[in-house]
């Protein structure tokens, strides 16, 4: 029996996993065969719909039915951060496999809960941070581990997201602390947190302030009833790493004239690295011991250089989509191997405690610890 995949939720990106999972067998045709077992939405209509164009075979509206579905043996959970928690148990409770978008849950507190009921299963639990694979960042862990930076001295990073500067922007659930558990630092700090820790290590201690531009928000689209936004549209945090290293991290929701900018410079005794989002096919290496007449930047050819792929060519250039599609297929790997999978329910657990430390920092004023796992 092919394994069966089923998904609780399809709003965008559950709509961008739907068409990876289509595209992973042309891609890998050496993977085992799955198929797209089940969906579920808030309706029995919406749930029909997402079945006809994701390519599911059957629909629901209750996620309880799908989860003990028989013909469902993995669960991609793409629903609001508010409610992984409980599904993430449900799948658990019934021995099913599950990949989790980022965030895990809403806190550190609900990711241990998370993590003992994992520890009590079979199951095995993924994370969607689809960053790690860009072949760029790739080519920097391979650098970074073969000693060509030396001693990192520190690091400097941003995520920087424009569209939320509308006063008239309604709000929504990612809005409300209870039901994101954050805003900018969960939205976008989450993906920089996961990559600082793949490339660099632990993180030790962190500083944060955070700001919060419009206050209040309409309840829906041209309404004048207003609620309130308790969650942070932009945060500067510092780091210091468990090597000694130190290291910045900006994300914001307002910054004005930005797309998808989430950038990273490294810093060692021997050498630097730098990531661009939207200058993802490349990344840039500064040899600090070749001789000063040969000093500068040199622009590394990455692109869409992943191993074993038969499609699209290694020359072709990346797209965002493509990096979900790698994610998505080295977490089936792992499942069909029987194996736990990179990134995984650490992973997971790990970025909520440096949050938590951030925000307990952005109250304090203070530099604050971050609990070990």
């Amino acid at each position: 029996m092919p394994l069966g995949v089923g998904m609780l939720g399809y709003g965008s990106i559950g709509k961008l996993h739907a068409l990876a999972y289509r595209s992973i067998p042309g891609i890998y045709p050496t993977l085992p065969r799955y198929v797209m077992a089940a969906v579920c939405t808030s309706s029995n209509e919406t749930a029909e719909a997402a079945a006809r164009e994701g390519g599911f075979k059957r629909a629901y509206a209750d996620m309880r039915a799908l989860v003990v579905d028989p013909d469902v043996h993995v669960i991609d959970i793409v629903l609001p951060n508010y409610a992984h928690k409980e599904a993430i148990l449900l799948a658990l409770g019934a021995g099913k496999h599950l990949i989790c978008e980022k965030p895990l849950a809403l806190s550190g507190t609900e990711a241990r809960e998370i993590a003992v009921a994992a520890a009590r299963s079979r199951s095995r639990l993924g994370m969607t941070f689809n960053y790690r694979f860009a072949p760029a960042l790739a080519r920097a862990r391979a650098l970074i581990e073969a000693g060509a930076l030396g001693e990192i001295y520190g690091f400097h990073s941003e995520y920087l997201h424009g569209g939320y500067q509308d006063p008239s922007r309604p709000l929504t659930w990612r809005m409300r602390s209870e039901c994101s558990g954050g805003g900018a630092l969960v939205d976008l700090g989450s993906h920089v947190i996961d990559l600082i820790r793949w490339l660099l290590g632990e993180i030790a201690e962190v500083f944060a302030e955070t700001k919060t531009y419009i206050t209040q928000r309409p309840l829906k689209k041209g309404g004048t009833e207003l609620g309130r936004v308790t969650v942070d549209d932009a945060a500067w945090t510092q780091f210091r790493m468990a090597s000694g290293a130190l290291g910045s991290l900006i994300v914001s929701r307002f910054a004005t004239g930005s797309a998808d900018d989430l950038r990273i410079r490294i810093e060692g005794s021997k050498g630097a690295l730098r990531f661009d989002l939207m200058d993802a096919n490349w990344l840039y290496f500064y040899d600090a011991t070749r001789p000063a007449a040969g000093a500068g930047w040199v622009r590394l050819e990455t692109i869409s250089s992943f191993p074993g792929a038969s499609v699209p060519p290694a020359r072709a250039i990346l797209g965002w989509e493509r990096l979900h599609a790698e994610s998505q297929y080295r977490f089936l790997k792992a499942i069909f191997e029987d194996r736990d999978p990179s990134p995984g329910l650490a992973d997971g657990v790990a970025n909520h405690l440096v949050i938590d430390a951030l925000y307990s920092s952005a109250r304090s004023g203070q530099w604050e610890r971050v609990a070990a796992l």
